[in-house]
């Protein structure tokens, strides 16, 4: 009985030292409906801050076909220090710069690092596709555009 007593204590320990240890970590996904990303989709991501403290890394991921047909992909973003930000998706080669198999990539992009948060609230950060081409003002669907997520994750050094 002093045995199983004595695992049971190691186990809770381990399991809060772990779990003391762990990165916290904010990730959301929204999914583009056909893989197409329309000018008129607003992606909202909406998380809490909850540690003014502490610096924090804010990255957009987002996963798409490698028959998306444009090496970059231009966004909008609301109420962060950045309006507008281009990520590039692709070599000038064609080489894809994320990762994946067969048919889909997903790239991490990072938008802001050591981020400081001055209130515990919720912040939203908004996200629409500002992509042009040739005399279009704006590309009105943007094709193999399959998610796009957002990681917010304390800053380590």
């Amino acid at each position: 009985m002093m045995f199983n007593l004595k695992t049971i204590f190691c186990f809770i320990f381990l399991s809060f030292i772990l779990s003391a240890c762990e990165n916290n970590t904010y990730k959301n996904y929204y999914s583009f409906e056909n893989g197409i990303w329309n000018t008129d989709t607003v992606v909202n991501f909406t998380f809490p801050i909850n540690d003014t403290t502490k610096y924090y890394d804010i990255s957009l991921k987002i996963r798409h076909t490698v028959y998306y047909e444009y090496q970059n992909l231009f966004l909008f973003l609301d109420n962060l220090s950045q309006d507008t930000v281009e990520i590039m998706l692709a070599e000038k080669s064609g080489k894809w710069l994320g990762n994946g198999i067969n048919d889909i990539r997903e790239f991490e992009f990072l938008l802001e690092q050591k981020k400081k948060f001055f209130e515990l609230k919720k912040y939203t950060l908004s996200v629409e596709q500002a992509m042009r081409y040739g005399n279009l003002e704006k590309l009105r669907d943007l094709n193999h555009i399959l998610d796009l997520g957002i990681i917010i994750k304390e800053h380590h050094e």
